[in-house]
């Protein structure tokens, strides 16, 4: 932890020192925050910039801004400071995976876990770019961990902890509101040891949580907004910068562009989030619509963006420039992101291995696919953007460490000098006869 906090730091105070905040969500986030925190609620901080108009603003779910708001009032108000706090949560989410990769295999495996994720670049990039990626990981380590103390048994405790984490990572990326459906669900109603009542009681407490957590924000949004707001207006905005001819057929295949959206909303300043959110989401669909034909196509190349499979040397260029996850000022520096590249494809394999190890050993790995499976929907979806891969690099790690210590044990029993009573005797029998097996 110490070490990755180190790299946390060092790739903050050097590269993203000098970095200003301008249209991106990192400038959303941090303005938003600043704007709760001055008891002006959640408002939308391009419109109070741009045209000095206060309109409501809930373009992105909550969970983020929030913690943000905390840091404000704390009197961690800069970029850089809050970007320095961010460090201290990428910095315990190591300690989480090591945890979850003991709890699977081995200490062994937790401390090759910590030491990995410590220094992997896709998991320390996010602490600088103060985004929602950062907590997020935190959130699904703490909910994969949760979910396998919870299969060995089934504690109410583990549970309402496990349900509660969820509900971070979803009032940060509101994809993750499925994993109550695909997880959460059939792992409480398929525990036999409990019976038919206990398991409907323990579902219901997990389905508190996130309604508990929610309810005050759409209640705040049905006063705000035309039409109701459960989670954020950003779904229109995102189907829109994925459902164009540059991203179906231009040098954006499969990726994303801002320009879409601003080509297909000229609505005036200020109107109603709902009603810019509704009029982008039927103009991508609409586009759906004409090019039904090509979305196969384009949905493969989205996935094989988001893990790499496509356009990995196009992706260094679009992560550091657009993306800004090379650090500091956007340039053409692309070490960072080629470093982040090169030992993702370092870790694919050693994860796939690990998988199978695991699977070997009947340790149940469905938990750690869940991540995988869900960024390639979403990548598929939307569009394939590296940072959606975050909840999948912790399922990376954790299995490349099951695999690298698994092939280190291997070589060490290959290695080994057998043992017997007597060194002069060994591998021979009382009898004389040499012994084929020992």
């Amino acid at each position: 932890m110490a070490l990755g906090l180190a790299v946390r730091l060092a790739f903050v105070l050097i590269k993203q020192s000098q970095v200003v905040l301008r249209t991106s969500d990192n400038y959303w986030y941090h303005m938003q925050a600043k704007l709760v925190a001055d008891g002006r609620g959640f408002l939308d901080p391009f419109l109070l910039r741009n045209a000095g108009i206060e309109a409501p603003g809930a373009q992105h779910p909550p969970g983020f801004v929030l913690f943000l708001t905390v840091l404000d009032l704390l009197g961690i108000d800069t970029p850089q400071g809050q970007r320095i706090a961010m460090t201290f949560v990428g910095t315990a989410s190591i300690l989480v995976i090591a945890l979850l990769a003991r709890r699977l295999a081995s200490p062994r495996v937790g401390i090759v876990a910590a030491f990995l994720a410590a220094l992997y670049p896709n998991l320390w990039i996010n602490d600088g770019m103060l985004l929602v990626e950062t907590v997020y990981i935190l959130a699904i380590a703490v909910t994969l961990l949760l979910t396998y103390r919870y299969l060995e048994r089934p504690r109410w405790g583990d549970l309402a902890g496990l349900s509660a984490a969820l509900t971070v990572a979803a009032m940060t990326r509101p994809e993750s509101l499925v994993l109550f459906g695909v997880v959460v669900t059939p792992l409480v109603l398929t525990r036999t040891s409990l019976r038919w009542s206990q398991r409907w009681a323990q579902l219901a407490v997990a389905a508190i949580v996130p309604i508990a957590a929610f309810a005050p924000w759409v209640t705040y949004n049905l006063a705000r907004f035309d039409s109701p707001v459960t989670i954020s207006t950003g779904a229109g905005q995102t189907l829109a910068a994925g459902y164009c001819d540059s991203t179906f057929s231009g040098r954006l295949v499969g990726w994303y562009d801002v320009q879409c959206v601003l080509d297909r909303w000229d609505g005036e300043p200020g109107e109603d989030p709902t009603v810019r959110d509704a009029a982008l989401r039927r103009g991508a669909l609409d586009y759906l619509s004409e090019h039904r034909g090509e979305m196969p196509r384009v949905m493969a190349i989205r996935v094989g963006r988001v893990w790499h499979l496509y356009g990995a040397e196009q992706s260094l260029g679009l992560d550091g420039w657009i993306e800004s996850r090379s650090g500091g000022v956007p340039s053409g520096d692309r070490t960072v992101v080629a470093g982040a590249l090169w030992s993702y494809f370092a870790l694919v394999p050693l994860a796939v291995a690990g998988g199978i190890v695991l699977w070997r050993r009947r340790v149940p790995i469905w938990p750690l696919m869940v991540q995988p499976a869900l960024v390639t929907v979403v990548a598929a979806m939307t569009f394939g953007i590296t940072r959606y891969r975050a909840g999948a690099e912790i399922t990376l790690v954790v299995l490349a460490a099951v695999a690298i210590v698994a092939a280190v044990e291997w070589v060490l029993r290959s290695r080994a000098v057998p043992s017997g009573p007597d060194q002069h005797t060994r591998g021979v029998t009382t009898d004389g006869d040499r012994t084929s097996g020992t």
